[in-house]
């Protein structure tokens, strides 16, 4: 009704805020002075309060029909301050949500990175594992080698051992037998000692300090029995001075050029390490006193 170039005064600003549109003038140059006052009665019974949503909505609807019905064009709405708050919190919220997004996702290449970075460490370490692994088998398999080249070398060691016990004793009794034959052949051209003599030097053996004195009698050897079992006599030795002296009663006379009777000397050895004495004669009957001359050193009797 009004001229579009009017100036827009107070009351046009207070229909705005009666419409709810206060936050900006609208252009309305066409207002009548009674459109003037609808809206200042409108404004001035409307609180400032926030009121009812459907009571609102209502006036406002009710108020612009009434405005565009006296302008002659309908009235373009602004859109509400709360469809704009609408609007920034839904782009706030798709901005929360695109941060959360993206903050997700930083945590799991994190995790992903971390995750491969235990993996990698947990590689390496079984890898080390590993390697320690073969190298103490093959160490064990160094020392199993090693104690085997030990087990048959002691067992060469051994065998060397009893072929050069073997041979020490096939030489000892090699040597015993060649004794044997030279002090038969001494026997046979040497002049008998005289018995008063032997029998004089027993007994000075005998007072000598450590002096042993055994009776004597016949014995049956495995593949040896005695021959002559009526034999009685003793035997006089002393171990520190290898020195001895048999006495036999009873003894059968024998013929030098057939046969000698052969003195053995047992020591702890046993009778298969025994020691030649020497030989002797029996050319008479009653007693005979027979010196006893090991060939070696010999231990206790």
């Amino acid at each position: 009704m009004s001229s579009e170039n009017m100036p827009i005064d107070h009351d046009d600003h207070l229909a705005d805020r009666a419409s709810g549109d206060a936050s900006s003038p609208r252009d309305l140059r066409e207002v009548s002075d009674m459109d003037r006052a609808a809206a200042s009665l409108h404004a001035g019974i409307t609180p400032h309060d926030k009121m009812a949503e459907p009571l609102r909505s209502r006036l406002i609807a009710e108020g612009e029909a009434i405005v565009a019905a006296r302008s002659g064009r309908p009235i373009t709405r602004k859109p509400a301050i709360g469809a704009w708050l609408a609007a920034a919190a839904a782009i706030a919220l798709a901005s929360g949500a695109g941060i959360w997004a993206l903050s997700v996702q930083r945590s799991k290449e994190q995790a992903a990175h971390e995750f491969q970075t235990q993996l990698a460490s947990l590689q390496e370490q079984y890898e080390s594992n590993t390697q320690m692994l073969a190298n103490a088998r093959s160490r064990l398999n160094d020392l199993q080698g090693e104690v085997a080249d030990a087990a048959n070398r002691e067992i060469a060691l051994a065998q060397r051992l009893a072929d050069a016990t073997s041979d020490y004793e096939s030489r000892l009794a090699a040597a015993n037998a060649s004794l044997d034959q030279a002090n038969l052949k001494i026997a046979q051209y040497e002049t008998p000692e005289d018995p008063a003599v032997l029998a004089a030097n027993r007994r000075k053996l005998l007072e000598v300090p450590d002096t042993v004195r055994l009776a004597w009698s016949p014995f049956d050897l495995p593949d040896a029995p005695a021959e002559q079992r009526l034999v009685r006599g003793d035997v006089v030795w002393n171990d520190e001075l290898q020195e001895g002296y048999l006495r036999f009663e009873g003894l059968a006379v024998n013929d030098p050029k057939v046969e000698q009777y052969q003195v053995w000397v047992i020591d702890e050895r046993g009778m298969e390490q025994k020691v030649s004495g020497g030989v002797f004669n029996a050319t008479q009957d009653g007693e005979v006193i027979v010196p006893i001359h090991p060939g070696i050193d010999v231990g206790r009797v």
